[in-house]
């Protein structure tokens, strides 16, 4: 198992295009994709360094504003989620499907309740996002 790979950090917001103006036009991130959301502002990718920020929107998350979670990128999340099951890990959420963006996630829980998600994207996608 190999999970030493922080891919991105997550944010839950009231305001994804209020979020997106200002990690781009104050901090100079930049946009790297979208993910259309039928009923709420969509899902956003955000490019930081090595490290993706992801603004989530909050009407479809039910979450709390602010830290939501921490991905790593992984080879295979049925592995890894199985290899965490076999240590006496519980899993929030079994491997499951994103939709049709090929990607594939699981998540649990860290020290201190903090939400980590397992993160594999299977597409031709040169962003390897």
């Amino acid at each position: 198992m190999a999970i030493n790979n922080i891919h991105k950090i997550a944010l839950v917001t009231d305001d994804v295009e209020a979020a997106v103006n200002f990690y781009t036009q104050t901090l100079g991130l930049e946009v790297m994709e979208r993910f259309p959301n039928e009923d709420d502002d969509d899902y956003v990718f955000l490019k930081a360094g090595d490290i993706i920020l992801e603004l989530m929107p909050q009407k479809t998350t039910q979450a709390d504003l602010g830290f939501h979670h921490i991905s790593f990128k992984v080879d295979s999340v049925d592995e890894n989620a199985r290899e965490l099951k076999d240590k006496g890990v519980e899993l929030e959420e079994e491997p499951f499907d994103a939709g049709d963006t090929g990607i594939r996630l699981s998540f649990l829980r860290g020290p201190n309740q903090v939400l980590l998600q397992l993160f594999r994207r299977s597409l031709q996608d040169s962003t390897d996002s």
